[in-house]
């Protein structure tokens, strides 16, 4: 709801903005334009006496008249006594809103031109009063179409959220039909007795450790539920560069015939869940560990430019060929064997993606130049 006020109060600014500046600037362009009309009449009117100063009340006369001007023309003597030689229609010279040229002629007379303003004056209110009226209505209008293009786009976004949805219940259920059918097939089998002891107790260890990796892969599932909802992930300022430090030195004593080098900034802070970036560290040095020979070289590098920059890569055998630069969506795997051969789920990479994509990141796998898997990944800055 805050969301939606804010944004018909930004649209109302927006509007009410464009509409003053463009009809504001029509409204003072038609005003100047009938003032300068109206100086144009007088500058005629004066032009014309000063071309025969002798003779200036028959000229002014009969400028007024070819020219069809509606002035009001005035004589003063030097007494200060004004005699009017001819008045144009709501002009009279002691009234209001009047331009009013003074133009001195021999003797020490001044003839008295003016114009009355009164219509333009009318003219400006009356344009200013349907520019107020043409806010209001813009403004009605924009609102009416802000807030159906935000409801549609509020349905896209629920649809396209219901569809992700559904695509992961989908996956989730064929990842977890597996390892389901494995202990139902043992339970069965111990259910019926029908095996020796030593087959028997092979079969508890089977579906034992098929429970464990249910349970990891449940963890795995409702991790990437958890990184798929708004609004339910703390971030806080963490030092990225020491967090992968950290991990690295955990690395080398679980797998020390792994040669590490590194190429990482002394502080690189950002905001983020350090939680969830510690798990896609992680992830990505197990997988190393993993799936890689013992002495498969490994490169991290984390550099703080316009974004931050993690690259994590190896020696190993990499991934399959047409696996490079594929858009990770949903559940993905790249190889379902290397999850059964190593008691893995195989959603580490989906869950290394969802984490980068939480945090308004892009995440790559590209060949690395050390012949295995390089990711890399583009982090915004704080």
């Amino acid at each position: 709801m805050k969301n939606r006020t804010r944004q018909l109060i930004s649209t109302a600014l927006i509007t009410s903005v464009l509409s003053i500046l463009i009809g504001g600037f029509a409204v003072v362009s038609t005003y100047r334009s009938e003032i300068a009309m109206i100086d144009k009449r007088l500058n005629q009117v004066e032009s014309d006496i000063r071309v025969n100063p002798a003779d200036a009340v028959s000229i002014a006369l009969l400028s007024i008249e070819q020219n069809n001007l509606d002035l009001t023309l005035g004589f003063a003597t030097p007494s200060g006594e004004v005699t009017i030689l001819r008045e144009s229609v709501g002009t009279p010279l002691d009234g209001p809103d009047l331009r009013v040229r003074s133009i001195p002629i021999p003797e020490g007379d001044v003839l008295i031109v003016a114009a009355s303003l009164v219509d333009i004056h009318r003219s400006l209110d009356i344009n200013l009063w349907r520019l107020l009226i043409f806010i209001i209505l813009a403004n009605i209008l924009a609102s009416i179409a802000a807030s159906l293009l935000s409801r549609s786009g509020a349905l896209a976004q629920e649809r396209a959220q219901r569809q992700k949805m559904q695509e992961f219940i989908g996956d989730a259920a064929h990842e977890l039909r597996t390892p389901m059918t494995v202990v139902k097939g043992y339970a069965e089998l111990l259910k019926g007795k029908q095996l020796d002891p030593e087959r028997e107790s092979a079969a508890f260890d089977r579906l034992n450790s098929e429970l464990k990796r249910m349970d990891f892969l449940i963890s795995d599932l409702l991790m990437l539920a958890q990184l798929g909802e708004e609004g339910n992930i703390d971030f806080e300022s963490i030092d990225i560069a020491q967090l992968v430090r950290e991990n690295i030195s955990d690395f080398k004593d679980i797998a020390p015939t792994h040669p590490v080098t590194t190429h990482i900034d002394a502080s690189v802070v950002m905001v983020g869940s350090e939680k969830y970036l510690q798990r896609f560290i992680q992830n990505a040095l197990t997988n190393i560990r993993l799936h890689t020979p013992p002495s498969t070289a490994v490169r991290v590098s984390v550099k703080a430019e316009k974004q931050i920059t993690i690259i994590i890569e190896d020696s190993g055998p990499g991934l399959p060929p047409e696996s490079y630069g594929e858009k990770i969506r949903g559940l993905k795997r790249f190889d379902r064997s290397r999850s059964r051969d190593t008691g893995g789920t195989g959603l580490g990479m989906s869950i290394m993606n969802a984490v980068i994509e939480r945090h308004k990141g892009s995440f790559t796998l590209r060949k690395s130049e050390l012949g295995g898997l390089a990711i890399e990944v583009h982090l915004p800055r704080t």
